[in-house]
């Protein structure tokens, strides 16, 4: 072979390993960026299944502490005391369900029943001190809310703003009578919403007369970590 021969050769030898090289190269750096791109895919993909274990975790905690909460409100339940109201979860006096305890179109506590509402407001504050003991990083929403029994020929509209006011009065009066009987709910993590249904909301009884009540509802606002 002559030296011009052998000269080509090798120059074409020297590129075709200069093309190879370079061939490989670019193989190398797009294989590193889709597998990079591939563990980052994958990186994601744990960290949400992470979140969403955590989340999981989470929720059965929660509910957890709603099943717990649900079998320590059953002493007030299952309270001879008290009537529960379980299509909205809401409590009412036995003793005083049904009977007109203020002076007629007052807001004022007749006396004769002032010793029982303020029997129903020891223990409701019994209830809260021991949910406050089993549960210490719970807080609680207490509504009082008054109730009224519209007239026998049904004059009043579910809407009447008399209804409403005078049934908030009458919440506040109770909540008034507890006061002064330091009967104090809020020094076991609970925050007191007093309202009036007047004529209207939900869970009215059948019978009208039987809406002359106030009643207790007791919200658990359950804090979990994340």
């Amino acid at each position: 072979m002559s030296k011009k021969h052998k000269d080509f050769f090798w120059m074409s030898f020297s590129d075709l390993m200069t093309s190879l090289f370079f061939v490989v190269l670019v193989l190398y750096v797009l294989t590193s960026v889709m597998l990079n791109q591939e563990k980052k895919k994958l990186q994601d993909a744990l960290v949400e299944l992470e979140k969403e274990k955590e989340k999981i975790e989470a929720d059965n905690e929660k509910l957890n502490k709603i099943l717990q909460l649900n079998e320590q409100f059953k002493p007030l339940q299952n309270d001879r005391d008290f009537i529960y109201l379980e299509d909205c979860k809401k409590y009412i006096s036995k003793e005083l369900n049904s009977i007109e305890i203020f002076e007629p179109n007052k807001s004022t506590i007749l006396q004769k029943y002032k010793s029982s509402t303020i029997k129903v407001g020891n223990k409701l504050e019994e209830l809260l001190k021991n949910l406050n003991v089993a549960n210490a990083n719970f807080s609680y929403l207490i509504i009082i809310e008054g109730n009224m029994a519209n007239s026998w020929d049904k004059k009043f509209s579910s809407d009447n703003e008399y209804g409403y006011k005078k049934s908030y009065e009458r919440a506040l009066a109770v909540y008034n009578l507890w006061s002064i009987n330091n009967i104090n709910l809020r020094k076991y993590n609970s925050e007191i919403l007093i309202s009036g249904s007047g004529f209207n909301g939900l869970c009215r009884d059948k019978i009208e007369e039987n809406n002359k009540r106030f009643s207790i509802q007791i919200i658990p606002k359950i804090e979990y970590s994340k």
